[in-house]
This record gives C-alpha cells, structure tokens and sequence, in this order.
C-alpha cells in the first residue's frame, strides 16, 4: 500500500502539476503527504553577484513554495507535513534520500537543462534514486496534467531492477485501467539468452488482481528507447514503469544507457527503483 508521500518542490513551472498528482494520489490510496523544499536551491530569477542576496532569496522561495503547497493541500481537504531540508548541493541531496527511506513512494521532477540547477537536481536525482531505496515517480520538467493514472506501460527486461520497480508500483497498477507489458527483443538481448519470462509476470500480476496485455515488439533498426517512446504514444500511456539501472557507487553510472536516454527525453511521468 501507499500510506506515505513524500514529494519535491521547487518554483519550477512544473510545480502545479507535480502537486495536483501528489495531492490526487494521496487522496487515492489514502496516503500521508509531505512536501519536502531545498533550502538552498536558488530561485529561477536570481542574480548570481550577491551570495548572500541569493541565500536570502533561497530561504524566501521555500517558504512561498512551502506556503503554495500547504494553502493546495488544504482546499483539497488534506492535512500535510512540510519539510525544509538545508545545505549545499551534495549533503542536501543526500538528506533527501534519507528523509525518503521512511516514504512508500518520492515524487521528483526531471531536471531541466536550461536551468541553472539542471546539475544540482541531475545529481539530487541520482542520489534519491540510488540512496533511498524507494520507488521514485519522476515528473516530466514540461509537466504532465494527466491524474489519476490510467494507462500504464511496463518497459519490460526482465531484469531485477525494473522487477523492483513493477512490485512497487502494483498499488498504482492495482486502480489503472490498462496495463501492458513491452518487451523490445532487441540484439543485445537476444545475445545474452537471458529468460525475461513475461508471461510468468502477466500470471503474476493476475494473481494481483492486475490484468496486463503484452506485447513483443523486434526494434529492426530503431534504438530500443525510440520503440519504448513509440509505444509511449501509441498506448497513450500516462506512466512509464521501467529499472533504474546502475551499481552501488555514485562514481559510476546511475542510469542505463535506455534509461537514461528516457530520463532526459521523458514525455511522461517515469517511475524507477534501485
């Protein structure tokens, strides 16, 4: 069950959008809600001159974020935790992730590379994900006003990470109304002769009281991410279940080279775990 919430906020445009998906899910699975704000994160339109300026404007912006989010919360009838997590790019990061442990499900945004922070929230990111241990529901940085979800898309590997991720995500896949399960037989796969046994995980999930079509799908010259993203589209799909591939060392990539091609492209919220 998803009783527990914890979601990120900033002064991006894709704020709104992020807190009415978490204010409907947390109404949905009667959930406890607590948005979290990094203290240090500079505004959008501050200067970059003045240090101190900055960190005046900082604290200022999270308590307005903070304050927009409490006044939302409270005209949709829900009683929330606010959170104002301080320090510089990399201890913040890391006291998300903590904060997160204690969380059935983080709600993060997608960096935006035209912003100054794009490193600072790629890096926040990577360490929620890979630290935290929770399954991690990535908003798209243009924002996504499809919620409640209802067609979900399981890019499907058979690996352990995106199996993670698909258990996490079965309160979510228990009140869609469409699931299905892609499978891209792509050459990389097909060399390793590994058993990615979808039709044992379509049984499963029944035993859920999840029903899921599959399809399997031969790329031909497409890169596996432009076939995941075509079926994004074709399935009209308001999430993107999928792995968060990587190794125990933030000095090492976090993300597959599919994954991390989807993370920057998203169109749709993506849900990952480590």
């Amino acid at each position: 069950m998803i009783k527990d919430i914890l979601l990120f906020l900033d002064d991006g445009k894709s704020n709104p959008d992020r807190v009415n998906t978490a204010i409907t899910l947390a109404k949905r699975h009667g959930a406890n809600l607590t948005g979290a704000v990094l203290g240090s994160m500079k505004p959008f339109h501050a200067p970059n001159r003045d240090e101190k300026a900055v960190a005046r404007m900082s604290e200022r912006m999270a308590d307005k974020t903070l304050a927009h989010f409490n006044q939302a919360s409270q005209q949709a009838g829900l009683d929330t935790d606010a959170l104002t997590i301080y320090g510089d790019s990399a201890n913040s990061a890391e006291k998300l992730a903590h904060y997160a442990r204690n969380y059935d499900l983080v709600i993060l945004r997608q960096p935006n590379p035209v912003r100054d922070n794009f490193e600072r929230m790629q890096e926040c990111a990577k360490k929620v994900l890979l630290l935290s241990g929770r399954p991690v529901y990535f908003m798209p940085y243009t924002g996504h006003k499809k919620t409640p979800v209802q067609r979900v898309l399981i890019a499907w590997d058979g690996t352990p990470s995106v199996s993670r991720t698909v258990h996490d995500a079965i309160p979510l896949l228990r009140q869609a109304k469409n699931v299905c399960i892609l499978v891209v037989e792509s050459k990389k796969q097909q060399a390793s002769k590994s058993e990615v046994l979808v039709e044992r995980l379509v049984r499963h999930l029944q035993n859920h009281d999840i029903q899921a079509c599959m399809r399997k799908i031969n790329p031909g010259g497409n890169s596996v991410t432009t076939v995941i993203q075509n079926q994004v589209t074709e399935h009209n799909a308001d999430l993107l279940i999928m792995g968060g591939h990587g190794t125990p060392t933030l000095k090492q990539k976090i993300f597959g080279r599919v994954s991390g091609n989807l993370f920057v492209s998203m169109v749709v919220p993506v849900l990952m775990s480590h």
